[in-house]
């Protein structure tokens, strides 16, 4: 899931066609990839963008990603946001048809429909997070090229087969990249209420220690129990921010797979995260991380929350935190703390049953 470089996205599913898509000879700064975007995309507040779909790239061995999905999602992500629309790939196809081999390049199908973007996305997927990555190639002769990367989560099934559903979220990451790519994280403040999204810091939980230095204290079942406990704790804050606005959080079986792709294996939530974890969540674009402690104290248990950033060399920094007095021993006291923290850290919190994303 690192991030590649346009060459890599735009080269690998399309070959020789991308060829004529630009000339890297040429290739464009931070600066004028703003000044682009900056220019090129303001007459969207008269007329939509049109945007011709260069290619699609997703793990074939996923059964749950296909072309289609994408087109529709990118589709949907384009006229959600008023700015711009995609041109059908069935559309595009016709007029490659009647163009002979060697004039059948990106750039020149795109002159003739009259696009003024190409758009290359791909997507990824790990157990319930989806990763989207959305190339935009445009400007005077197609050298310039802006990149945008969104997340999102899903957890809904099909009744019956438990099959999961991720339409959802391919399309809220979609948004996110798009946002992304054209320089405007606001780009769906206007859209209806279901489909205004931002994009999101992608947030892992680092585990919550269980501390008990004063022996002279009672010892709790929570802290006996810390395996239990901790699980508790991290299954409390996902289901809290499943659908925070600047946040994607990743779940337990998500962060779970992640390390076992990486050879890391029986990870415990009741310990803070190892310099090995931290490295792992750094190399998946993680960036936001949520630790807790909760000390046994006189009058019951403190617990604190924090919102970490993590850094580039893998340590991490507190941003904000949250403490709660815990008066029973009791999982239900525990939650009811977890949530007064968060509530405290990131506003309003959102508990669906069965969250879109």
């Amino acid at each position: 899931m690192n991030r590649t470089n346009v060459f890599e996205t735009i080269g690998s599913p399309l070959g020789v066609f991308y060829r004529g898509v630009t000339n890297w000879k040429h290739a464009a700064t931070c600066t004028m990839a703003a000044l682009l975007v900056l220019a090129t995309f303001t007459a969207s507040a008269v007329a939509q963008q049109r945007i011709m779909l260069g290619g699609a790239s997703f793990p074939k061995t996923d059964t749950l990603l296909s072309a289609y999905k994408a087109e529709a999602a990118l589709a949907l992500a384009c006229e959600l946001s008023g700015s711009y629309m995609l041109i059908p790939n069935d559309v595009r196809d016709s007029v490659a048809r009647i163009l002979p081999d060697s004039a059948r390049t990106a750039q020149r199908v795109a002159d003739r429909l009259g696009a003024e973007l190409i758009v290359f996305i791909d997507i990824a997927r790990i157990v319930n997070l989806v990763r989207v990555q959305i190339t935009l190639v445009g400007g005077e002769g197609w050298i310039i090229s802006t990149e945008g990367t969104g997340y999102a989560t899903s957890f809904l099934t099909e009744d019956g087969t438990g099959r999961r559903v991720i339409d959802p979220a391919i399309l809220t990451a979609t948004q996110r990249a798009l946002c992304g790519a054209v320089l405007q994280p606001n780009l769906y403040a206007k859209a209806d209420s279901a489909f205004r999204v931002q994009p999101t810091q992608l947030t892992a939980l680092g585990g919550t220690h269980f501390v008990r230095e004063d022996k002279d204290l009672a010892p709790w079942a929570l802290f006996r129990e810390k395996v239990a406990a901790s699980y508790d704790v991290a299954s409390t804050i996902v289901a809290a921010m499943r659908n925070h606005d600047s946040l994607t959080v990743i779940d337990m079986e998500t962060r779970d797979s992640i390390y076992a792709m990486a050879g890391l294996f029986m990870v415990e939530n009741y310990n803070p995260a190892s310099k090995t974890e931290l490295k792992i969540l750094k190399g998946f674009e993680v960036t936001r991380l949520i630790t807790g402690v909760c000390e046994r104290i006189r009058g019951g248990a403190g617990l604190r929350i924090t919102h970490n950033e993590l850094m580039q060399d893998a340590t991490y920094t507190p941003l904000s935190k949250a403490e709660v007095i815990i008066p029973a021993d009791s999982k239900v006291a525990l939650r009811d703390g977890v949530r007064f923290c968060l509530k405290n850290l990131y506003g309003t919190l959102t508990e669906q049953r069965e969250p879109s994303r």
